[in-house]
């Protein structure tokens, strides 16, 4: 679901300019979409930024962009830890996978390469939700 909200311009950070975000979860958004105005915004696409609620000259109110949560340190170590597990279980989970579809070398490689390639990306992109929802599936049968 996409969400409105409003970006400073990085000429200008005091002019806002709309925007469209996804939820990224923990009240985080992820920058979708181009942007409408021919001056650079402060953030660019694909960037996970932090949103508070403003009042707008208006009198309405609306999410801005606070910071940047992409750029934080700890951010990339938690991304790259999320990466380096979801590769592991990926990869374990996908040989499984191979061997039970064919019981055979080629079946047991393919299916731990793209397990670990499918389930790093999906841990990297959703965090905690990938692993909730991992969980939830293990759990149904």
């Amino acid at each position: 679901m996409r969400h409105r909200i409003y970006v400073p311009l990085r000429d200008d950070p005091s002019v806002l300019c709309e925007s469209d975000a996804v939820a990224a979860g923990d009240g985080s958004f992820r920058l979708v979409g181009s942007s409408p105005s021919k001056m650079g915004l402060l953030y660019r696409r694909g960037e996970i930024v932090e949103c508070e609620i403003r009042a707008m000259p208006n009198g309405s109110k609306a999410l801005v962009a606070t910071r940047s949560i992409s750029v934080d340190p700890e951010f990339r170590k938690t991304r790259t830890v999320f990466a380096v597990t979801g590769a592991i279980f990926g990869a374990g989970l996908g040989a499984l996978t191979g061997l039970w579809i064919d019981f055979s070398a080629l079946s047991f490689a393919s299916g731990f390469v793209i397990g670990a390639i499918v389930l790093s990306y999906c841990s990297v992109r959703w965090r905690d939700s990938a692993w909730a929802l991992l969980s939830r599936a293990m759990q149904w049968r």
